[in-house]
């Protein structure tokens, strides 16, 4: 078994560095890229998390459609990094990635983006930024360090890009340029922050600039992708970690998230706010889990605090998910969206990894 998925694992690795001979080049001078008719910007309204692999299987992935349309929703938010990076990665490997470098759309991504729209929904491709172990793998030069040379590596074993680089910046745009040349309707930026777990406090950047604070370099890699998507008028929007709707001095020097200076770059800023999230004692209740309107509304109230005068729209990932949670069920599910309507917000992205939304299904039946 184990020798055959290595086959086949190699067999897509060859398929994929032939398409990237095909779908990538690098002109020998500045190239004239056609002007794309315009069209309609849109951005995430109330949806789902889709994963690659469910987005992969029709037979399930139809369902969820299907049933997402039923109850109202007319958003999906789809994982396609793992699509849509493979010859690009392949030119970074051999340090072959340029400003110059051309990119098409993907067949796959395509298809489904020409689906969705027939069903009238709305595509946010998803693209976790800095956590990157394929990266990291290709070329360690690139990675984030700690001291003695090896991989930083995060509460869940993940490695890390360095932030600072610009050949790491320049990847990550690229692949945004990717999906919207897809058919995407927003690009969903996760992860993108420096790492503050573990032994982050460790962390060694090998590409830090002097004088340039963490703040800028983010704010930087926005500025760049926004530039080369402006062309495409799809949305921009970035997750962020419910806590960092808190703003604390610390929480924005250690991951270089300042919301304020971020909306600029934005259309939307989609705050985690998953009660479970938030540690026990956090705002003063033992098990925040148990919480879910207090946190919805107060996190959505303090985001639209920090918005005030900007044009970017919040839109916050709620919980689709029991962790911590003794109380959850449907109910769960909709004093979330209540507490988010009450603070003026009547948008919303509900997480479940697995992909399990029939408690979500069920709240949403019982409100229409």
């Amino acid at each position: 078994m184990k020798t055959a998925l290595r086959a086949t694992v190699v067999g897509l690795l060859m398929v994929g560095f032939t398409l990237g001979c095909l779908l990538f080049h690098q002109p020998s001078g500045a190239s004239d890229v056609p002007d794309l008719p315009l069209k309609i910007k849109k951005r995430a309204d109330k949806g789902i998390y889709i994963t690659w692999y469910v987005a992969k299987t029709p037979s399930r992935f139809n369902y969820l459609i299907d049933q997402a349309k039923a109850c109202g929703l007319n958003t999906v938010v789809i994982d396609a990094k793992y699509a849509l990076s493979p010859e690009l990665l392949a030119l970074l490997k051999k340090k072959q990635l340029t400003k110059e470098t051309i990119v098409t759309a993907d067949p796959w991504l395509s298809g489904l983006a020409a689906k969705l729209h027939e069903k009238e929904m709305i595509l946010s491709v998803r693209l976790v930024v800095f956590k990157d172990d394929h990266l990291a793998l290709a070329r360690p030069d690139l990675a984030v360090k700690i001291p003695g040379g090896d991989y930083y590596r995060d509460l869940k074993g993940g490695k890390w890009a360095d932030p600072y680089a610009e050949e790491v910046r320049l990847y990550n745009e690229l692949i945004a340029e990717r999906a919207a040349l897809s058919g995407a309707d927003e690009v969903q930026f996760d992860y993108i922050r420096f790492p503050a777990e573990a032994a982050s406090h460790n962390a060694y950047y090998p590409h830090q600039k002097p004088g340039v604070s963490r703040v800028e370099t983010i704010c930087g890699y926005l500025d760049g992708v926004k530039k080369r998507l402006a062309k495409y008028n799809v949305s921009l929007a970035v997750d962020i970690f419910g806590v960092a709707a808190w703003q604390s001095r610390k929480d924005i020097e250690s991951l270089g998230q300042d919301l304020k200076k971020m909306a600029n770059y934005l259309d939307v800023l989609s705050p985690m706010l998953y009660p479970s999230h938030f540690h026990a004692g956090y705002d003063g209740f033992a098990n925040p889990g148990s919480y879910p309107y207090h946190f919805l509304s107060s996190g959505v109230g303090r985001s639209r605090a920090l918005l005030s005068g900007e044009a970017t729209t919040l839109v916050p990932w709620i919980q689709g998910f029991n962790l911590r949670s003794p109380n959850f069920g449907p109910n769960y599910i909709s004093e979330q969206i209540r507490a988010a309507k009450e603070q003026g917000v009547d948008h919303f992205l509900v997480w479940n990894a697995s992909n399990n939304y029939e408690t979500t299904f069920a709240a949403l039946r019982r409100r229409k």
